[in-house]
């Protein structure tokens, strides 16, 4: 049986203009073209703010971090950023041994009053 690969994303605009993208399976050659369209299209804002929900994504490889890295360039160019949440152990390790972690943190909370 051949496997192949599946990407699924889901794009929610809240209310402060953040761009929720949640992403589901796995993110690699055969679907990081598909995957940096999703994310760039999330972008045309002044200073975007995109958080990328990763708790779904199940493996990624040198390619989606491409595409990441990609979005990430384009969002600070743009005055804004993209984050990355609730990535599983294996993108979690991806991003720190290649030194991103800190890039795609998402920011401390702020402490409530």
């Amino acid at each position: 049986m051949e496997h192949r690969p599946w990407l699924e994303t889901s794009l929610t605009f809240l209310p402060d203009e953040t761009r929720l993208l949640s992403v589901a399976g796995e993110l690699d050659i055969a679907t990081a073209d598909f995957f940096r369209r999703r994310l760039l299209a999330a972008l045309h804002l002044d200073r975007p703010r995109v958080v990328v929900d990763a708790g779904r994504l199940d493996f990624c490889d040198g390619r989606g971090l491409d595409a990441l890295t990609a979005a990430g360039d384009l969002a600070e160019a743009l005055g804004g950023r993209v984050t990355i949440v609730n990535p599983r152990p294996q993108l979690a390790k991806l991003l720190q041994i290649t030194g991103l972690s800190r890039r795609f943190a998402a920011a401390a909370a702020a402490p409530s009053g």
